[in-house]
């Protein structure tokens, strides 16, 4: 009778152990990976200082250096790799150049491309896309996206 109580009790206390297991894994947040929010693209003459204050340049001289930030409204999270593109167009000509990024882990950083301004005089515009490969799931279920495009223009002029 004593090694059957034993038994029963070992029981119980097994049962009373994965329930308090089953209800501590029911309890956990679901982990989602998130997008982060973009504000807006600027240029500079002048490299970029996140933490001073940004004076953004409309016009540029020609073979001048240009400075694009894009700055950010939410980190967004468990982003592990993102490919930047960045696109430099002249509106009355074909495209002019186009470089492509690869960032490991850019949660929180801002995107930044610097390029030598168009020898031409004329207006130009920069557009900006990035793909994203996430270490968490969407809530969709994918572990891949891609951000909206933004874009900006400047003049070169002499």
């Amino acid at each position: 009778m004593r090694i059957m109580r034993k038994h029963v009790l070992l029981l119980v206390q097994t049962m009373v152990l994965m329930l308090a297991i089953a209800s501590l894994t029911a309890c956990q947040k679901e982990i989602y990976s998130e997008y982060p929010a973009y504000g807006t693209l600027f240029f500079s003459a002048d490299s970029i200082d996140w933490k001073g204050e940004i004076r953004p340049v409309h016009s540029f001289s020609p073979g001048q250096t240009v400075y694009v930030g894009i700055t950010i409204e939410n980190d967004g999270a468990y982003i592990t790799r993102a490919t930047q593109t960045w696109t430099l167009r002249g509106l009355d000509t074909d495209e002019v150049r186009t470089e492509t990024k690869k960032v490991v882990d850019p949660v929180g950083h801002e995107p930044v491309w610097t390029f030598t301004a168009p020898m031409e005089e004329g207006e130009y515009s920069v557009t900006f896309k990035e793909k994203y490969s996430f270490s968490a799931q969407q809530r969709n279920g994918t572990i891949f996206g891609e951000s909206a495009t933004l874009s900006s223009k400047f003049r070169v002029r002499q």
